[in-house]
């Protein structure tokens, strides 16, 4: 079936923070014995500017305090870390092109372990979301498959399509992000929108205020 959609990246686009961050601060906050991992971070982040570190494992450090949390204490982060920063107007764009028939989509880079959670919004249809492996129940902070970023996105969109025998309305649908590297994102639709950026690429800019 051919249908129009709304595609969102997360960080900086739904939400005007950066989810890893807040997370790697909310793991301290709960854990401060766990404090010396921003060490492991930051090394982790050089050797990945530095081409030595594939994204997988750079990322991995953040998500160091999965271990010690449960699905309570994940819901707990995405209610009061995520959930208030969401852009007002991005939560009134999600709601009318709901209103209007769109299969609203959030696509992130970010673990789904917490950002699955958006999923509860009346307005999301779905989330796509790099995802974490699972050890007696709980998730770990290693990435299992590929970090959802770039042509990971259109991989994983692409499997979401197959299993629902859905097509993307490319003439219909639009997607939204903070950034380019989501240019391949940006090519399965014709309504293109940068946030935050002045219009590049293609891509119309959009200003959304906290």
């Amino acid at each position: 079936m051919n249908q129009k959609f709304a595609i969102f990246d997360i960080d900086k686009t739904v939400i005007h923070t950066d989810s890893m961050f807040r997370f790697l601060k909310y793991g301290i906050r709960k854990k401060p014995s766990t404090a010396p991992i921003i060490l492991k971070v930051v090394l982790h982040s050089v050797l990945y500017k530095l081409r030595l570190l594939d994204a997988e494992k750079a990322k991995s450090a953040y998500f160091h305090a999965m271990r010690h949390m449960d699905d309570a204490d994940l819901k707990h982060f995405y209610e009061t870390e995520l959930k208030p920063a969401i852009f007002p107007d991005a939560m009134k764009e999600m709601q009318r092109k709901k209103s209007e028939g769109y299969h609203v989509l959030l696509v992130t880079a970010s673990p789904d372990a917490y950002m699955r959670y958006f999923a509860e919004l009346p307005c999301v249809d779905t989330v796509i979301a790099t995802k974490l492996s699972v050890r007696n129940g709980r998730f770990t902070s290693m990435i299992e498959g590929n970090n959802c970023k770039g042509e990971e996105k259109v991989n994983r969109i692409q499997q979401y399509l197959n299993e629902r025998q859905l097509t993307i309305d490319y003439a219909a649908s639009c997607a939204y992000s903070d950034s380019l590297s989501d240019l391949p994102m940006f090519g399965l639709v014709k309504h293109k929108y940068l946030i935050n950026h002045k219009s590049a690429q293609g891509c119309e800019g959009l200003t959304w205020n906290r």
